[in-house]
């Protein structure tokens, strides 16, 4: 069964949800707007239509965003989602359905389809994801420190990486907590990139994979917070969706001084390595937040980076 989905914000960030009729598949859950594919018909075209239909709005930019194919045993769904940046009109439930606009931050405590998971995912992570800079010793936390407080304070910012390869064990442990106390005090996210026993020694936090640590693992790990990781190739895209992860970080797109051997995908291969994605993508990689837009249009997540979101 095909079916096409929508993914709408309102002004305030807030995401559009409806709630499954007793009579339905799943009856009772709650669900993003969308319907069946006729037969045929484009999941776009679809999408236009059952908005319209559901809603009693004409969607007028939508970017396709996730692939989903879920097995529920008696049936298996295809699900294209679109994120649905412009439309006309008000939203109504033209069907009597019950509907309404949630906090993202919320979705995590409402009951979905297990085939609307990727979606809640893309749903409650931002379009900004800034990993720290590197301090070359223990001597620069202090600066490094200052930078990214700094900057989390301009209130954009509300998921964190931190990352620091040149720094040993307990530099680097020392450079974590202080980095995860100020994301505190700001209200992000964090997610940490490092050998996962690391972890044991800070507060609860997510985990982000390197494309090495990726290979080494068979299924997910238990983790605390959100599990994400990096990739460079269709074969890790993969790898990263069978674990399953909560989302990756693709690249880089362009040129970047942390990479600066790696040949650039540009943005129309970075939009063909996450064409049909089932876990949302952030695009990394010589960019700021300029280039938001070009990256979303083809389908990102969003943007994630070091100086380019840092300075």
């Amino acid at each position: 069964m095909r079916v096409a989905i929508g993914l709408l914000r309102d002004a305030a960030g807030r995401v559009l949800i409806s709630r499954r009729a007793d009579d339905a598949h799943l009856p009772g859950l709650w669900e993003f707007p969308g319907g069946k594919c006729a037969a045929g018909e484009a999941p776009r075209s679809a999408l236009d239509r059952e908005l319209r239909e559901e809603l009693g709005v004409e969607v007028v930019e939508a970017a396709p965003i996730l692939e989903i194919v879920h097995d529920y045993g008696d049936r298996c769904v295809h699900l294209t989602v679109f994120r649905v940046d412009v439309w006309r009109g008000e939203a109504r439930p033209r069907e009597r359905q019950p509907m309404r606009w949630a906090e993202p931050s919320g979705l995590g405590g409402l009951a979905f389809p297990e085939a609307s998971r990727a979606i809640v995912n893309a749903a409650r992570l931002p379009a900004l994801y800034l990993i720290s800079p590197d301090p070359v010793s223990a001597a620069g936390i202090d600066h490094a420190v200052e930078r990214v407080e700094r900057r989390l304070g301009r209130g954009d910012i509300r998921l964190l990486q931190v990352r620091a390869p040149a720094l040993q064990r307990d530099s680097f442990l020392e450079y974590a907590r202080r980095l995860l106390a100020a994301a505190a005090r700001h209200g992000v996210e964090t997610l940490v990139n490092a050998p996962r026993a690391w972890l044991d020694e800070l507060p609860p936090t997510g985990w982000h994979l390197t494309e090495r640590r990726l290979r080494s693992l068979s299924k997910r790990p238990p983790c605390s917070g959100w599990l994400g990781a990096s990739v460079h190739d269709r074969e890790g895209l993969q790898r990263a969706m069978a674990l399953p992860v909560d989302f990756v970080v693709a690249g880089p797109v362009a040129h970047t001084q942390t990479h600066p051997d790696a040949s650039p995908l540009g943005v129309a291969g970075f939009a063909a390595l996450c064409d049909g994605a089932s876990c949302p993508v952030f695009a990394l990689g010589g960019l700021t937040a300029e280039d938001l837009p070009r990256l979303r249009a083809v389908g990102a997540q969003g943007i994630a980076g070091i100086r380019g979101l840092l300075d």
